[in-house]
C-alpha cells in the first residue's frame, strides 16, 4: 500500500509519541506510512518545557508533514489543540484531522477554557513541575481517571509513560479561521467510558464544530494502550476512507 495515505500520531498532555503504543506498528503492518512525533517538550525532544508554546507544537506538527502528500493527522486529548493550531497554519498538508477523545477548540478557546465547562477531573493529579510553568501528574491520583479500564501491566506502562506537561501550551488561545482550520475535513472518535475529557464535553465539542462523522469506542482515555486492536482498526477505516481517489 505504498499510495496510502499517511498517518500522523499527535499524543496529549503529559504524554509522548511512545504513549501510542502498540498502534503505530498495528497501522503499519496494514500498509500505512505511519509517524508518532514527540512534541516540544515532551518525550526525546530537548526543548526546554516552561518555554514551549501552542504555537510551538503547531510548528511541529507542519514540519512532519513537509515533503509528503497532506495526511491524516490524528491527535489524542491535549493533542487536539495542537492538530487544530497546526491546521489553521497551514491547511494544505491535512487530508482530514481526527479528534480522539480530544479537545476540539472554538475560536479563542484553550485548553484550560474548555476544561473549565465540566466538573473537575483529573484536575485533582495536576502538580507543579520540576521547574516553574511546568506540571506532572501524581500517578496515584491520576491512574483512576486515565486508565480506570486497564489492566495491571498496562497501568504500570502507563504510569512509566507520563512526562512533564508545559503549562503555557495549554493557556495559549488559539485563533481559527473559516477559510483554513474551518476548512479541513473533522472525525471525532468519543471515548465512551472517559473520565478524563467527559463523554458529554466531546459530544459538545463535536457538535459545536460540525465534525463531518462522529464515531465511538467503549473505552477509556487510552484506547491506544487498552484497545489497541479496535483503534487501529477504527483508524484504519478513516484512512481509507479520505485516501485520494
Amino acid at each position: 500500500m505504498s499510495d496510502a495515505l499517511p498517518i500522523l500520531l499527535v499524543h496529549g498532555a503529559w504524554g509522548s509519541a511512545e504513549s501510542w503504543g502498540t498502534v503505530p506498528a498495528r497501522l503499519r503492518a496494514k500498509g500505512f506510512r505511519v509517524n508518532a512525533i514527540d512534541l516540544p517538550g515532551h518525550g526525546h525532544d530537548p526543548t526546554p518545557p516552561e518555554t514551549v508554546r501552542l504555537s510551538d507544537y503547531a510548528d511541529r506538527i507542519v514540519d512532519a508533514l513537509q515533503g509528503r502528500p497532506p495526511a491524516l493527522v490524528v491527535g489524542h486529548s491535549m493533542g487536539g489543540m495542537a492538530i487544530t493550531a497546526a491546521a489553521e497554519q497551514a491547511p494544505e498538508r491535512f487530508r482530514a484531522l481526527v479528534y480522539l477523545c480530544a479537545f476540539l477548540p472554538r475560536d479563542g478557546d484553550s485548553l484550560l477554557s474548555l476544561k473549565k465547562r465540566e466538573a473537575p477531573t483529573i484536575g485533582a493529579a495536576v502538580q507543579p513541575g520540576p521547574v516553574p510553568g511546568t506540571t506532572v501528574l501524581d500517578p496515584d491520583r491520576a491512574l483512576p481517571f486515565l486508565a480506570q479500564d486497564a489492566d495491571p501491566a498496562t497501568r504500570s506502562a502507563i504510569r512509566a509513560g507520563l512526562q512533564v506537561q508545559p503549562n503555557r501550551a495549554q493557556t495559549d488561545p488559539v485563533r481559527l479561521s473559516s477559510n483554513r482550520f474551518g476548512m479541513v475535513p473533522k472525525i471525532y472518535v468519543r471515548c465512551l467510558r472517559d473520565q478524563t475529557i467527559t463523554p458529554e464535553l466531546q459530544q459538545a465539542m463535536a457538535t459545536e464544530t460540525r465534525c463531518d462523522r462522529i464515531l465511538s469506542l467503549d473505552s477509556g482515555h487510552l484506547p491506544q494502550m487498552t484497545q489497541a486492536a479496535a483503534l487501529t482498526d477504527l483508524l484504519a477505516g478513516i484512512a481509507r476512507d479520505h485516501a485520494p481517489r
